[in-house]
């Protein structure tokens, strides 16, 4: 059976999938929104992984979970360790104080979930 947060994670990608055709055919502002983050997630002068933990700590001072989620596997999918996680969400709970401690519990639990997966 599962927990709460495994629920919370798979609604997050799956609301995530069938609302993708629904935001292109019918939000003006979604296919330039995606051009942006294409380009900002791109190698530059930072790595696509960098860039990704930054988003991800971002994520967690603004309590967005499904930016959590999405910016988590992203992190992972470009090579992120669990270390590299950890020291994220130090910096998420330096900059983001108390609460960004409790939203960064959600990150370990995704961390889990994502790797048993």
């Amino acid at each position: 059976m599962k927990n709460f947060v495994e629920q919370k994670i798979e609604q997050s990608i799956s609301d995530r999938k069938d609302t993708y055709q629904l935001f292109i055919e019918n939000i003006e502002a979604y296919k330039p929104f995606l051009e942006v983050e294409d380009k900002v997630f791109s190698d530059g002068a930072l790595n696509g992984k960098h860039k990704e933990l930054m988003a991800l700590s971002i994520s967690i001072v603004t309590k967005c979970e499904p930016c959590m989620e999405w910016h988590l596997e992203q992190a992972l999918q470009n090579g992120a360790s669990d270390q590299e996680i950890y020291e994220t969400i130090g910096v998420a709970i330096e900059m983001g104080g108390g609460p960004a401690a409790a939203y960064a519990r959600f990150v370990i639990k995704a961390l889990d979930y994502f790797k048993n997966k």
